[in-house]
Formats: C-alpha cells, structure tokens, sequence
C-alpha cells in the first residue's frame, strides 16, 4: 500500500456531528422506552385540547380509534428517529471517509459538508413531526417535516451521495485521480 492509497479522515467537525448524532439516537431510544407513558399522556392530552385539528367529535368510540391512530404515528415517529439517527451518523462516518479519500486534501469540502448536514438533519424531521403531530394532526405535522426538513436535508443527502457514487465510478474506470 502507498501513502497516495491511505484513507483520509474526515474532517473533525464531521466526526463529532456523526458521533453527537449517534448519542442522540440512542439517548432518544432510552428516552422512549423509559418515559413511553407520559409522552403518550402528554401527546394524548395536547390531541384532546385540540379536537377540530385530529377530527374528534365527542364520541368515545370514534374519538378513541382516531386517537389511537395519532398516538401509534407519534410513538412511531421517534422511533423512526432513533433508528434514522443511528443509521446516519454511520452513513456520515464511511461516506464523508471515502469523500476525504477520493477527493485529496481540501478537496471535496462541499461534498463532505452535503453528506454532513444532509445526514445530521434528516433524522431531525421525524422528531419533528412527532412533536407536531398533538398540535397539527398526522397529516399536517408531516407535510411541515417535509417542506422544513426532510425536502431540504434528504435532498442534500442524496444529491451528495449521487455526487459521491459518480466519483467512486470515475475512480474505479482510471478517469479521475485525486
């Protein structure tokens, strides 16, 4: 092996966001398990106070299912964040590793900062969507998750994993060197 064939670390910043997003995913985790009651108490009594939002009509029976329903979105929300957030701090750590290879020194700083905050934002927007779930309903608190987070940071993350796919290509035909 040369020293023109050694794996570049990333830059540090990009290792300490991947590793905070890492902990925060498993602090959420933690979270969710040990106070699962009086988040689902607190999520139920902010949907009761906003009956018009959720589609209640005073009848237990229907109130309940629909209740029912914005309460499993809620728990499973930030579930989906916990796993999201595990799963790309990982994304963060090998993709911007490869990027800092392929593209030299100084180089490729856009691609790294796409994959970087493409990666740490995205899982931010199930959260979101959770805590707005109570207060806008299921299908309004994920079309704000969309448009303020998952449009913007999954886009990102995709442009720049797109980006990097193509100079791994080009790497492997001979046609760009760093």
């Amino acid at each position: 092996m040369t020293a023109g064939d050694a794996w570049r670390l990333p830059p540090r910043g990009v290792l300490l966001v991947a590793v905070v997003l890492i902990v925060l995913a498993e602090v959420g985790g933690a979270s969710m398990a040990r106070f699962k009651l009086p988040l689902a108490r607190w999520a139920r009594d902010a949907m009761l106070a906003r009956p018009a939002v959720h589609g209640l009509v005073g009848v237990r029976d229907v109130d309940e299912r629909i209740l029912d329903e914005a309460l499993v979105k809620f728990d499973a929300g930030l579930r989906l964040f916990h796993l999201h957030a595990e799963g790309m701090g990982l994304v963060i750590l090998a993709t911007t590793s490869v990027a800092a290879t392929l593209a030299g020194a100084g180089g490729g700083r856009l691609l790294i900062a796409l994959l970087t905050v493409g990666g740490a934002g995205y899982p931010l927007g199930y959260l979101l969507w959770s805590v707005l779930i109570p207060y806008r309903g299921i299908e309004g608190g994920k079309t704000i998750a969309e448009w303020v987070v998952w449009m913007p940071f999954g886009g990102a993350a995709i442009v720049a994993l797109w980006w990097l796919a193509g100079l791994v290509a080009l790497r492997m035909a001979g046609r760009w060197r760093a």
